[in-house]
């Protein structure tokens, strides 16, 4: 099972928990203010709805810095759709089925087919490209085998 999550993934994560603490977080500091105002009655005490008001108005805040990781994410992106491209150009060049696949034996099982393949990958990809890290890698690595093979 492969952990990576891409930043464009992340991003969208992000970006969805900010509009919904947004979105919370204002129709409840609404609601609350106009209970504060005596507009609508709500069954609490001016106490809880103080505290209330204090969580809803910690929502939008949540909401704003979350809006704001999402934007500095969108340079994330940018840089692992470039590391990709270069990666999978890279790919195009040095992995071949034919040979990674040179020397083994045909009464191979397939998992064990499998695993000795994604080593072979692996053991290319990460001379190539240092800088990507062992979840990225295992990811690009299935990626190609299934590709591949």
């Amino acid at each position: 099972m492969n952990t990576h999550i891409a930043a464009k993934d992340r991003h969208s994560e992000t970006r969805s928990s900010a509009w919904t603490f947004l979105i919370v977080g204002g129709v409840g500091l609404l609601v609350i203010t106009l209970a504060l105002a005596g507009v609508i009655r709500l069954p609490l005490n001016t106490f809880s709805l103080a505290v209330l008001e204090g969580m809803f108005f910690l929502f939008l805040i949540i909401a704003a810095v979350s809006f704001r990781n999402a934007m500095k994410m969108l340079d994330d992106i940018a840089r692992e759709n470039d590391l990709e491209s270069r990666i999978r150009t890279w790919a195009e060049e040095h992995l071949n089925a034919e040979e990674l696949s040179e020397g083994l034996d045909a009464d191979i099982p397939e998992e064990e087919r499998f695993f000795i393949l994604s080593e072979a990958i692996r053991r290319r990809l990460m001379p190539a490209f240092p800088e990507i890290d062992d979840a990225y890698a295992d990811k690009l690595t299935e990626d190609f085998y299934n590709e591949l093979f």
